[in-house]
């Protein structure tokens, strides 16, 4: 039995644990998981998520007593003693992300997994922070990445000595994962596209993101529309309705807010192509290869990206569509990367279909067997 513990903004919205969870229970059907998760609202709740994980929200008073985004280390650890006792029944704790360091800090007697979605920035800052983090890597048992960029700068700031513990396990997709059902939402955006060019775009809650770049770009072609998956960022949305006024927005581009995992493939397939950029604000956004990148590529969709190294190495390499010279900043330069997508669109789907095999996140299970039978390991 493994405990999963992690903060998000929804169970059925984290696609990274979804994988993990079915691959581990695909690979070994006796290992059973139950999450444990914060999400945005407190409250108590247990049940079923959609992919079969038994799961407990617990309510934790600290929330209700600090205001969002202070006191979050009293938090973590009000987190931590709500549902210690509980740990103690499961063989292994899994650890999602680096906010739930204060699990791999207090926790004694269990095997632990630390799955760093991103990199532990806040333990980079100096020598004391990186002692702490090499302190917590002695106590897990295995710790995965998203990518080799950010393992190698982990190991080049001399915050790892255990080698043997580390394990890359890219967010690749799954195929033929796509919601069958379509809901009234989907079909009022199929309405509202109709036989219109549609730019997929997901994830554009920051700045960082490029999202008002984006959409700018996209909209300088009169005959583009684009469909906006997630939450967008309100400066970047008044800027827009702005610059090009409430009607142009409200005709060409579509926000659906959040939906499910296995829904967005099935906007995507009502694109065709897609924009990722992340700006080089920090180690974590310049090193970042996000799922809508490999969701898009795999579903047919070529892809503008910045010049971010682990998406640029895989367009570069396979063809998957056109990395700028620009971490999307410059709209220009985006608007060229859209202008080539349009020019050589049949040759980026035969080097998608000839390559998404490269991205597919089944491709890792032998990966994910050694760290299952790492972690489980009585030595």
């Amino acid at each position: 039995k493994i405990a999963l513990v992690l903060y998000t903004q929804g169970i059925d919205y984290d696609d990274r644990i979804r994988k993990e969870i079915l691959s581990v229970k695909k690979l070994y059907p006796n290992v059973e998981f139950k999450i444990f998760a914060v999400e945005p609202k407190n409250r108590e709740e247990e049940g079923v998520s959609s992919y079969g994980a038994s799961y407990r929200i617990p309510y934790l008073k600290s929330r209700d007593r600090y205001t969002s985004g202070t006191k979050t280390l009293a938090k973590a650890y009000d987190f931590f003693k709500t549902i210690k006792k509980e740990l103690k029944e499961f063989d292994a704790v899994w650890c999602a992300d680096i906010e739930t360091f204060i699990f791999v800090l207090l926790l004694h007697g269990k095997p632990i997994a630390w799955d760093l979605h991103e990199l532990p920035t806040f333990f980079m800052k100096n020598i004391f922070t990186r002692g702490i983090f090499r302190f917590l890597e002695v106590k897990c048992k295995v710790m995965m990445h998203a990518n080799g960029d950010r393992l190698n700068i982990l190991q080049n700031a001399r915050m790892i000595s255990k080698t043997e513990k580390h394990y890359v396990l890219r967010n690749f997709p799954q195929f033929n994962e796509i919601d069958s059902e379509f809901d009234h939402q989907f079909r009022e955006f199929e309405k509202w596209l109709g036989n219109d060019k549609c730019v997929y775009l997901q994830g554009l809650n920051v700045a960082s993101r490029a999202p008002y770049e984006s959409v700018s770009a996209v909209l300088s072609f009169p005959y583009l529309k684009v469909v906006i998956i997630g939450k967008f960022d309100n400066t970047s949305h008044q800027k827009l309705i702005k610059d090009f006024g409430n009607e142009v927005i409200n005709n060409r581009v579509y926000f659906t807010g959040l939906i499910k995992q296995l829904k967005t493939p099935q906007y995507i397939r009502k694109c065709f192509m897609s924009l990722t950029f992340y700006k080089n604000t920090g180690p974590n956004n310049f090193y970042c290869e996000a799922n809508r990148f490999y969701q898009n590529i795999i579903n047919g969709n070529p892809v503008v990206t910045g010049n971010n190294p682990p998406m640029k190495e895989l367009i570069d390499k396979y063809g998957f569509g056109v990395s700028i010279d620009d971490d999307g900043g410059d709209i220009e330069k985006i608007k060229e990367g859209i202008k080539v997508i349009i020019k050589y669109q049949n040759d980026f789907l035969l080097n998608i279909e000839e390559n998404k095999k490269h991205l597919n996140w089944d491709s890792q299970e032998k990966i994910l067997n050694l760290i299952i039978n790492k972690l489980l390991s009585k030595i």
